[in-house]
């Protein structure tokens, strides 16, 4: 068994190392995913290899130091990649509830409330915790639960919103997460002796670096340029249909009235004037002396302030205003 859990834990070393050759844009909460569980399946081989009660409790930790923290960081990667707009304090609210999950988690030899009591015994030469649970054991299902029903619930709701690159790459969110909460719940259901988590994540973390790989042959991994890949899409219809250019009264009217834009930075209206005028992203970043990727940037920015993923929806909700 720790032979198992050794080359359980080398996979996941090398993931992390490939990792860094397909990610190109190294984004950050990609990265503490495939970080986190590295250490979670750290602490699950030193744990079997353990030879002290003491030993094998803090292996423990270790490896609840990776599962705690997994997913938050897999939520964070779904959200971005979903362009899921949320507030900014929420990663900071998340960090100290996961802080505070950890601390009870990695009470045991400690305090009573996750474990009343736990001894250590060897099962074919691997080491492994006999635990009596506490009264706070429960909390760590709640959790994680908590954690699986929120990544359901935003790819549900972006795939209805249209915000994710493909209805592909939803169904593929989807069976990530609703694999692991299959696996979690068997490992609950059954008392195997053994983490099945441990592979789970690393076919997890085989199946992003697919998916990542992927959207980067089209340009597609950052965030902001996913929202840009939006607005560069064909639409349904011919263009001249779909998108037609506001009148420059119209548009005079949009930027001095419009509520939905006061948040909108003194640069991004300019942008969103050019945008308005149905003027091409090389064009506006020629008449305003800057990069293309700098408009990347600004027209990212304005989408997310409005609440919209493309041209076509911005044209359509400012047609709504003119009305």
């Amino acid at each position: 068994m720790t032979a198992l859990y050794g080359v359980i834990f080398a996979v996941s070393v090398l993931m992390t190392g490939v990792y860094f050759l397909v990610d190109r844009k190294h984004d950050i909460w990609l990265m503490f995913l495939f970080v986190s569980v590295t250490v979670c399946d750290l602490g699950y081989f030193l744990l079997s290899a353990s030879k002290t009660l003491d030993g094998a409790l803090w292996s423990n930790r270790t490896a609840y130091l990776g599962s705690v923290f997994l997913p938050f960081f897999m939520l964070m990667m779904i959200m971005n990649l979903s362009r899921f707009s949320y507030p900014k304090i929420l990663p900071k609210i998340l960090i100290a509830i996961n802080t505070v999950m950890l601390f009870i988690a990695a009470s045991g030899g400690f305090l009573s409330i996750y474990y009343k009591n736990v001894t250590l015994d060897f099962v074919d030469g691997a080491a492994v915790l006999v635990k009596e649970y506490g009264p706070l054991h429960g909390v760590y299902k709640v959790y994680l639960f908590a954690y699986f029903a929120a990544m359901v619930g935003i790819i549900i709701y972006t795939a209805v919103k249209h915000t994710v690159v493909s209805t592909k790459h939803s169904v593929f969110f989807a069976i990530v997460v609703i694999g692991n909460i299959a696996i979690w719940l068997v490992e609950n259901m059954i008392d195997a002796g053994f983490e099945f988590l441990s592979i789970s994540y690393i076919v997890t973390e085989g199946l992003i670096l697919f998916l990542y790989g992927i959207l980067q042959d089209y340009g597609l991994a950052d965030t902001q340029q996913i929202a840009e890949a939006s607005e560069n899409q064909p639409p349904a219809t011919t263009e001249t249909e779909t998108i037609k250019a506001f009148n420059s009264s119209q548009i005079e009217n949009i930027l001095s009235n419009w509520n939905e834009i006061e948040t909108l930075s003194q640069r991004e209206k300019e942008v969103l004037k050019l945008i308005l005028e149905n003027t091409k992203r090389k064009d506006i970043a020629q008449n305003l002396f800057v990069t293309e990727s700098t408009i990347k940037k600004h027209t990212s920015g304005i989408f997310r302030k409005l609440d919209i993923s493309s041209r076509t929806e911005l044209f359509e909700k400012a047609k709504e205003f003119c009305k």
